[in-house]
């Protein structure tokens, strides 16, 4: 998580994105000039699915993008592989509590085991990076809404004396204090505060020189005198509708009883056959419909690997009744 947030607050991203941005602008500028049928000799860009490379008389800049990976796409593919290996779980936690295991199942239980352990610290350390990363955003956001707030009061307060003040030079005054305060209110409120889902795995890389920035008309920005910080109240709050969110996203599923858990493995693995116990298996009645023959027998087992594998390497040799018993060991 450590790390996530390290490349997220890096200086290095910061200049990729101010430099992303310098990219766009020197673009849209060689853009207009082919639009216009203006001389482009000597400015170039090209973006491929790695990079970005600008040409523009002198300066040259060379973007390699960041690596990236989404956390809840993350946290699905987690899920998914949980998923794969939550049968074999089950069922060797079953075959051992049992005692139908063989040594080697020992080792095949501690080794999923450990993989389910890794895949859940996984979740947990992306879950516990967007909580945190996202926290700071809405502080951010909470503060902006104050300092515009502020703001707003600040205005109320210059309208009532603007149309008090009989004093002509302090109104002047107090309108252009007005004017100038729309304006930073405006700023703030052009501030956008997204929920960041994604989390930084590789920081990007830059080569440049002799960049400079587009030159633009820059708005005055002033920085509002108080800043109010978030109660913990406000805080446990924003944490707390995190954490649903994550919540709704992770499907937990309990684990069923040891009783459910056999006849639902039986129930998938005996899908291939027409008896429905140990009994029936065993049965010699030629006329009812459940009735196999051995060889029969043999043949459907072969057709299921998820069953052979489960036998005893010489269970063609043995009698049916014998057969029956260890398929009902299972």
């Amino acid at each position: 998580m450590e790390e996530y947030i390290s490349n997220y607050n890096s200086s290095e991203y910061k200049d990729y994105l101010d430099k992303l941005q310098i990219y766009y602008d020197y673009k849209i500028k060689i853009l207009k000039k082919i639009e216009k049928n203006k001389d482009t000799d000597g400015l170039s860009f090209s973006e491929t699915n790695d990079k970005f490379t600008l040409n523009y008389n002198n300066m040259y800049l060379e973007i390699t993008k960041p690596k990236y990976k989404h956390i809840f796409n993350e946290i699905n593919e987690i899920k998914k592989r949980k998923n794969e290996i939550k049968i074999d779980y089950k069922e060797l936690q079953y075959r051992i509590l049992h005692n139908l295991n063989n040594e080697a199942d020992y080792k095949k239980y501690q080794k999923i085991v450990d993989e389910l352990i890794s895949l859940d610290n996984k979740v947990k350390e992306l879950t516990e990076y967007y909580i945190k990363i996202n926290s700071v955003q809405n502080n951010l956001e909470i503060n902006n809404k104050n300092n515009i707030n502020d703001f707003t009061k600040e205005l109320e307060q210059l309208f009532e004396k603007i149309n008090t003040e009989k004093d002509s030079i302090l109104t002047r005054k107090y309108i252009n204090d007005y004017l100038e305060i729309i304006k930073e209110r405006n700023n703030l409120k052009d501030n956008k505060y997204k929920t960041i889902d994604f989390a930084i795995t590789k920081l990007p890389e830059i080569k440049e020189k002799n960049i400079k920035s587009v030159s633009k008309k820059e708005k005055p920005v002033k920085k509002p005198k108080k800043v109010k910080k978030t109660n913990d109240e406000i805080q446990k709050d924003i944490n707390s509708k995190l954490k649903k969110k994550i919540k709704e996203k992770l499907e937990n599923t309990s684990d069923k009883n040891l009783n459910k858990l056999e006849e639902d493995i039986k129930k998938k693995l005996f899908k291939v056959f027409r008896f429905k116990n140990e009994a029936e298996c065993k049965s010699r009645a030629h006329s009812a419909d459940f009735f196999t023959k051995k060889p029969e027998l043999i043949e459907l087992i072969k057709k299921s690997p998820q069953i052979e594998k489960r036998l005893p390497s010489n269970y063609q040799g043995m009698n049916k009744n014998k057969l029956c018993e260890e398929l009902y060991k299972l």
